[in-house]
């Protein structure tokens, strides 16, 4: 045997056995780590303090449509001017108190006052004319009664003449032909006087109506100037109840038309809620909905009082009466939010609302905590509230569930809780 075959000394062979054991657990430990690696690239986590987290919990639910609006007066008085004229003086600011009568604006009253001048002209004028009218009736009327009487005084003569010609045909004293002249110009004089009775009574209508026709135009203009004056006296625009000042025209001296904003009176003690919402729920809004207002974060409960019929630039207007009309949390003019309630369940599983992931083929998803772990959990949602949606199956109550985004992490099964 040389020495090249010389065994090794045994030493030496445990040290060779521990360094291939040594590179063994090396490559083994290596493979473990690269495993660990990966594993937390396919099961990405999250740090759960940067995401919201709602309970399930069981309780009503309302569906609802939102809605934006504004608080406004519940009873508010628009003062707008009686007739085209300008602004002569502005005598209170917005903000200020007004008492019932008090003055807000007054404008210039000239134009209004040669309109009532002008009635009264004319009024002056139907008069007269009625009066004439009145007066030609009675002479007509009259000379027509003188007529009437003397054509019955020629038609008794007439007919005296008849009788005594009758006796003397009979005597044989005159002929038939004297007779008969006689009784025809009695009945010619008792046609005249039926044609002159129905002749009184045509002048008699035609000017009755004429007179008739002349009352009602003075009526009229009588009535007009009423309304003028009525205008006139409006010229200072004053509220007929105590409010405040929200609005007033700007500007003294600025030209206004008839039925032009002069300003507003509110009562601010009472507010009501106007709001629009989009025209896709038009058919879902009706008078005597349920409604909640929020304002801030108070929940304020109302009714819808009325709908517009027009739909205009894609919404629908509608107003909305408040339980709490007074509620120290309203101002004038405040944004709010509108929640209509369209239906209701009295016991319902509920989910606070949050963000829910679309997963191709499972549908809508959640994330359930389970221990250190998100789960992706399909659901399936019913009735949907400003607050919270209604679980229809896939979740139980008191089931934690992630509510923020995780739209990034909707692809995977888990997500790891850090």
């Amino acid at each position: 045997m040389s020495s090249m075959d010389r065994p090794l000394d045994e030493a030496v062979r445990r040290r060779r056995t521990i360094r291939r054991a040594a590179v063994g657990i090396g490559i083994v430990g290596g493979a473990v780590a690269a495993f660990v690696i990966v594993l937390g690239w396919i099961r990405p986590s999250i740090d759960l303090a940067r995401h919201r987290v709602g309970v399930v919990d069981r309780g009503p639910i309302e569906a609802t449509i939102t809605a934006i609006g504004h608080v406004v007066p519940r009873h508010e008085q628009v003062l707008t001017s009686p007739i085209d004229s300008r602004v002569e003086r502005i005598h209170l600011t917005p903000g200020a108190a007004v008492a019932p009568g008090e003055p807000i604006v007054s404008l210039a009253v000239e134009e209004a006052d040669r309109e009532l001048e002008k009635l009264d002209e004319q009024i002056a004028l139907q008069e007269n004319a009625r009066r004439r009218a009145r007066l030609s009736l009675e002479s007509t009327i009259g000379d027509l009664e003188s007529r009437r009487r003397i054509k019955e005084l020629e038609l008794r003569s007439h007919e005296l003449d008849v009788e005594k010609n009758r006796r003397l045909h009979e005597a044989g004293l005159i002929t038939e032909d004297a007779l008969r002249g006689a009784e025809t110009d009695a009945a010619r004089a008792r046609i005249e006087l039926e044609q002159l009775a129905t002749r009184m009574d045509t002048e008699r209508r035609s000017l009755e109506a004429e007179l008739e026709k002349l009352n009602l135009e003075v009526e009229i203009l009588r009535k007009d100037r009423a309304d003028a004056a009525d205008r006139r006296r409006r010229a200072v625009a004053s509220s007929d109840r105590d409010g405040i000042l929200t609005w007033v025209v700007a500007d003294e001296g600025a030209a206004v038309v008839r039925g032009a904003e002069l300003a507003r009176v509110a009562d601010l003690s009472s507010f009501r809620v106007e709001a629009t919402v989009s025209d896709v729920h038009a058919e879902q809004v009706e008078a005597g909905l349920p409604a909640t207002i929020r304002v801030g974060d108070r929940l304020l409960r109302g009714r819808v009082s009325s709908v517009r019929p027009a739909v205009e630039n894609g919404a629908v207007a509608f107003e909305v009466d408040l339980a709490e009309a007074s509620h120290s949390a309203l101002r004038h003019n405040l944004r709010v939010d509108v929640h209509l309630v369209t239906d209701r369940r009295e016991d319902a599983l509920r989910l606070p609302r949050g963000e829910v992931v679309h997963v191709p083929g499972e549908g809508r998803c959640v994330f359930v905590l389970r221990g250190d772990t998100a789960v992706r959990t399909p659901v399936e949602l019913g009735l949907t509230s400003f607050e919270a949606r209604e679980v229809v199956s896939g979740l139980r109550e008191g089931d934690r569930v992630l509510l923020s985004d995780m739209s990034n992490h909707a692809h995977v099964r888990e997500v790891r809780i850090r």
